[in-house]
């Protein structure tokens, strides 16, 4: 009995891991909205640019760079074409860095992270998903799959945040 209870804390705790925020550069919002570093959630009304995003098991997406203006809303489009899960997410070098780690951390405990922050959107295979991002600062960021592996194989975009 100790051992089954045991095993199921265990598998609670694990499962609970694999849903928990990925360590964002959150710095909070006084609108409510979370936000990062690179800006916050965008309302799909108020949509500037549509980018449609290609997400490869040759670890890439199809652009390895965008600019956006600072105050611009983007949905992006994002179409998983390979066989294996990807996923897209927006934010500071430093914030992918910690996202990575939460990542492996998730899927050494045998999960695997899933995401409902407004600036990830996991793709599984064939599918396609959206995130519509409002960048609200000047500066560079990264679009990436922090998917174990993916990041450096060379699954990531730069984006330049410019007036």
């Amino acid at each position: 009995m100790f051992l089954r209870m045991t095993i199921t804390l265990l598998a609670c705790s694990a499962a609970s891991l694999a849903v928990a925020s990925p360590g964002h550069s959150d710095n909070g919002s006084s609108d409510g909205k979370t936000s990062t570093f690179a800006g916050r959630a965008g309302q799909i009304e108020s949509v500037d640019r549509v980018v449609q995003v290609k997400a490869s098991d040759q670890m890439r997406f199809n652009s390895n760079d965008w600019a956006f203006r600072p105050g611009e809303t983007i949905r992006f489009v994002v179409t998983n074409t390979g066989q294996i899960p990807h996923e897209l997410v927006i934010d500071t070098i430093d914030g992918h860095a910690s996202h990575r780690e939460t990542m492996m951390q998730a899927m050494a405990s045998g999960g695997m992270m899933e995401h409902n922050d407004p600036n990830a959107v996991s793709v599984a295979p064939g599918e396609t998903d959206e995130l519509v991002w409002t960048f609200s600062e000047t500066g560079t960021f990264e679009a990436a799959c922090n998917i174990p592996g993916h990041y450096q194989a060379g699954m990531r975009a730069s984006i330049d945040v410019v007036n």
